[in-house]
This record gives C-alpha cells, sequence and structure tokens, in this order.
C-alpha cells in the first residue's frame, strides 16, 4: 500500500478519491499549517488589491522592493540580504546553480524534497542518519567529517521537530566556514522559536544561506512565497538564478499584511506551544511517544503491535482524520506518523480518535470478532 501514499501532506484531494470520502470531510492532521488561518489585515489587503485594476493589468516589481524590505525587517536582516521564490524548492534549485555545489551531506530523517532537489542538480548525496534514541540530535563533529562542500539541514528538523539551539548552529557554520564547506539552513518553521533563528548573521558568514517560509506560520500556503537570507554578495549571485516575477502582486501584498501584525506572531507562538504540550501528554497516555518539537507538529511512534499503514488507514474511514505517513522519509523505520497540531477541540477528538484505532487494531490483531 505504501507505495500508493501521498509523498507530501495536505495532499486531500488524492486521498478522498482514494477512500471514496468527500473532501470536505477529512480533516487535515498531515500538513503542517496553522489552523488559525492568516492574521486578520491579510484577507482586506487581498480584496482591496483586487479593487485596483493595476494589481492584474501591471506586471509585478521584479525587485520586489517593499515585499524585499518586509521580509528583511521581520527577519533582521537589510534588504540587500533577501532574496525570494514561490517557495522553498526554486531557491533551493537557485542555491546549488549558484554556488556550483558538488557534494552535499543531509542529515536524515529530512524533507523529501531535499534529496530531489540535489539530484536534480546532478549533486553527489551523503545522507547521515540521524539516531532516534539520541532524539536525532546534530552532531557537529560528523556533520563536517567527509569531502562534501555543504552541508543541508533544518531547524526545527522535518519530520521530527527537533530544534538545535543557536549557539550551537553558529558553531556549526563557523566550523563549516573552516572548511569551505557551505550551509543550508531550512528554517521553515523557525517562526515558533524565532529568537533562534540564523538569518541576523548571515553577513557574518559567507558560507550561510538561510531559507525560511512566511505561507507556514501565517496560514497562507495557497499563495506560495518563500524567502531566503544571505551576506548581500551571496543574495546577488543566487538572486541571477532565479527566473524573473517569481512572486506575484497580490501574494506579495498579503505577504506584506501578515509580517506587520507582530501580535499575531506573539499570540500563536504561545498558543501552539500550549496546544503541542497538551497534546503530548494525552498521546502518552496512550503510550504514543511523540518525540521533543519545538514546531507546529510532532512525530510519533506507534506501539510496536500496531501497523502503521492499518492504523493510518483506519484514522480515515473510521475518523476522516489525515495523518502523515512517515514512510517516505529517509532513515525513519516503520511505525511513524507526523501530525499537525491544530485547534483545542481537533486536537481532543484526534485523541479521542487515536484511542478507538489502537483498540480497534488490536482487536484485529488479536482476531477477535
Amino acid at each position: 500500500m505504501t507505495e500508493r501514499l501521498p509523498t507530501h501532506g495536505g495532499q486531500l484531494r488524492q486521498i478522498a478519491e482514494r477512500f471514496g470520502i468527500p473532501l470536505s470531510q477529512l480533516l487535515d492532521f498531515s500538513a503542517n499549517i496553522n489552523p488559525e488561518g492568516p492574521p486578520p489585515g491579510v484577507i482586506p489587503t487581498l480584496l482591496a488589491s483586487l479593487e485596483d485594476p493595476a494589481s492584474l493589468v501591471c506586471y509585478p516589481d521584479i525587485e520586489q522592493t517593499d515585499l524585499k524590505h518586509s521580509l528583511a525587517h521581520y527577519a533582521g536582516v537589510g534588504p540587500d540580504n533577501i532574496f525570494v521564490a514561490n517557495g522553498f524548492v526554486p531557491l533551493l534549485d537557485a542555491a546549488l546553480r549558484a554556488l556550483k555545489i558538488r557534494h552535499c551531506l543531509i542529515p536524515v530523517p529530512a524533507f523529501v524534497e531535499y534529496r530531489s532537489a540535489l539530484t536534480r542538480a546532478q549533486v553527489k548525496i551523503t545522507p547521515q542518519l540521524l539516531p532516534s534514541d539520541s532524539n536525532f540530535t546534530y552532531n557537529i563533529e560528523s556533520m563536517l567529517a567527509g569531502g562534501h562542500d555543504a552541508i543541508l539541514l533544518a531547524n526545527p528538523q522535518n519530520p521530527t521537530g527537533v530544534s538545535s539551539d543557536q549557539p550551537t548552529l553558529l558553531q556549526l557554520v563557523a566550523a563549516a566556514a573552516g572548511k569551505n564547506i557551505v550551509v543550508l539552513l531550512d528554517e521553515a518553521f523557525i517562526d515558533y522559536i524565532a529568537s533562534d533563528s540564523l538569518s541576523p548573521y548571515v553577513e557574518r558568514f559567507a558560507n550561510l544561506i538561510v531559507f525560511r517560509s512566511v505561507t507556514k506560520f501565517h496560514g497562507i500556503p495557497g499563495l506560495r512565497v518563500a524567502y531566503a537570507a544571505a551576506s548581500s554578495q551571496l543574495a546577488r549571485l543566487v538572486t541571477h538564478e532565479l527566473p524573473p516575477w517569481p512572486v506575484t502582486t497580490l501574494a506579495a501584498h498579503a505577504v506584506i499584511a501578515a509580517l506587520d501584525d507582530a501580535a499575531y506572531a506573539e499570540r500563536n507562538r504561545l498558543l501552539n506551544q500550549e496546544r503541542r504540550a497538551l497534546m503530548r501528554s494525552e498521546l502518552n497516555q496512550l503510550e504514543i511517544y511523540s518525540y521533543n518539537s519545538a514546531a507546529n507538529f510532532l512525530l510519533l511512534r506507534l506501539p510496536g503491535d500496531i501497523k502503521c499503514d492499518s492504523f493510518w488507514q483506519r484514522m480515515i474511514l473510521d475518523h476522516r482524520m489525515v495523518l502523515r505517513n512517515c514512510h517516505n522519509y529517509e532513515g525513519l523505520g516503520d511505525g511513524y506518523l507526523r501530525a499537525a497540531v491544530r485547534t483545542e477541540s481537533q486536537n481532543e477528538a484526534f485523541a479521542k480518535a487515536v484511542r478507538l484505532t489502537l483498540l480497534k487494531c488490536r482487536v484485529a490483531h488479536s482476531g477477535v470478532v
């Protein structure tokens, strides 16, 4: 069954068609999107933009000046340190071309698009297994050993949610600089622990590129906006590898409005922290282990007597809840699922569904009718 599973979270239409369930009935725990939705100012900003014909009949600002100033202020860098695209993958592709990376180390498990992007760029890949029994912790010494000229890693990690503190990662970047190793750091979920971002250090380290997402934390993935921060010289180099007009006018306006709402950001950090802690506690009572995540999702390890694929399917069929089956995460064995942290009521319903599904799977396994 696993070969037919979605390769990413959020693929509800595919799930609905496969199981014959109306799309509107599915509750998505597979995609790590803020359940609170976008900041209040985003929708009015989009509507106002649509009332201005220039938003549609004129090309976007090819320099994305206003957007870059907004992103720079949010990330604590200068506008010359920023480059943008319609998603993380185009940014990574451009960076690999600009830097002419030949050999990259990837700590695994990791986001599946890392390997895909490196393969497209014909980069040699060395995966480095992060042991689950050590909470998937990065080991700086081993990450620097070998003949690679780049390291591609995330903080917090995906799918584990595990984070590294800022001093540890700065130590890695500094040591990598001494070995002429580029550090490609994916901070897609750093907004939940914003003070640990390495964005403010990009001008200090010429070997560092920090990739960041706007859409996950701010609940606007349909607008497809991502950005990266690097030294001004490196940012110019990568920008030359990006196509013109990578972000639409409407998306730029919406992102500027979203980033301007500091109260939204602080409120949602606290909300997620509280919800995640409660969710972990409830899962622990059901003897489902979850790793110490700093993001808005949890990596779950099912009990040994539960078949992961059966559990995943039963959650859909019986409870209309879609989890991320982690079958295609390199470095993870069987028995792992990822669950997004949603609202209090949805998380409570999730815990009840998990309890019932565990019971049903065990009854089926025992052969009891």
